[in-house]
């Protein structure tokens, strides 16, 4: 339980913000091993805290702690591990509508198929979708020879291959909910050998007009020294667009000057503002009510009193 207290009950102060901050981190090998080291969670906790949802991946949970707050456990006998993905979001700013486990069956092309959870938000009611992913990095031949020595005749594919059937969770999602206000987020793996210049042309996530990538080639989201790698990404629908305010990565060494922050992670969280007033209309605030601030008669202070709202938690799935 080290791991869900330290980042499922956060307690953060309640504030009014223009837009929604929106991250997805892939926090490496993030279990119990980490989640004891003082030092490493108090890096974590402030980098979590700034978001108002925050895609976690690369959640290792060897007892299955969060079976009721996350993804189920993917297969054991694909990625040898039970790796997760989780959500952490401030429950003042949005609230959970729904949620799926995208479903391939036993010959999908995902060794870790995304958990689509759509959210709200609280002070528009709009809502949106967001997708996450962690591909395996996997050229075409590094696939086939793990193909060759898969021992329950899975077939392995690239990393190429599954990021052009995205597009098929997309269209999954809308099917369900009916809903165009997609965000796809997470590891892509899409740098380095993983996609060539040669390969966009066979991801459908990239050729369609209808997606919008966010996260600029030119940009490192890793610690690679020698090369810059942009293996994280957030694509969005048209739709979605429209209420984005530019996205970046968040640079947590530069930003809290550590020396030792791969200790953290090898990767730096990506993320993008979402417009509150983007696709629907601000909630009023409650007017306090007539006799506000009025004494009643006979009465010692029965002055009216704003009630006592507690700081907000910071909620998962």
């Amino acid at each position: 339980m080290r791991l869900l207290c330290a980042l499922g009950l956060f307690l953060a102060l309640l504030h009014v913000t223009s837009c929604l901050l929106i991250g997805a981190f892939n926090i490496q090998c993030f279990g119990t091993s980490k989640s004891q080291n003082k030092e490493v969670m108090g890096n974590i906790t402030q980098i979590v805290l700034r978001y108002d949802i925050i895609l976690i991946q690369e959640v290792l949970d060897p007892d299955w702690k969060f079976r009721n707050i996350s993804s189920e456990p993917l297969p054991l006998d694909r990625i040898g591990h039970k790796e997760r993905y989780l959500f952490l979001y401030k429950k003042e700013t949005v609230s959970v509508k729904g949620s799926f486990q995208y479903d391939e069956g036993k010959a999908g092309v995902f060794e870790r198929p995304p958990f689509v959870v759509k959210f709200s938000s609280t002070q528009t009611g709009v809502e949106f979708v967001l997708i996450p992913i962690h591909t395996s990095p996997s050229t075409a031949d590094e696939a086939a020879k793990k193909t060759e020595k898969s021992k329950d005749g899975y077939v392995y594919k690239s990393t190429v291959e599954q990021l052009n059937a995205l597009v098929d969770v997309v269209d999954a999602a809308k099917r369900k909910w009916e809903n165009n206000n997609i965000m796809v987020l997470g590891d892509f793996n899409a740098g380095s050998r993983y996609v060539k210049d040669k390969d966009w042309k066979n991801i459908r996530l990239f050729t369609d007009k209808g997606f919008h990538w966010l996260i600029d080639d030119s940009v490192a989201t890793t610690m690679a020294e020698k090369t810059i790698q942009t293996h994280d990404r957030i694509v969005v629908t048209t739709e979605m667009e429209k209420g984005v305010v530019p996205a970046e990565v968040f640079d947590f060494r530069e930003a809290y000057h550590l020396k030792e922050a791969n200790k953290v992670s090898d990767h730096f969280p990506v993320e993008v503002r979402l417009k509150l007033e983007w696709g629907g209309k601000l909630k009023p605030k409650p007017k306090p009510p007539k006799n506000a601030g009025k004494r009643r008669r006979g009465s010692k202070d029965q002055s009216y009193k704003p009630r006592n709202y507690k700081k907000g938690h910071r909620t998962s799935i």
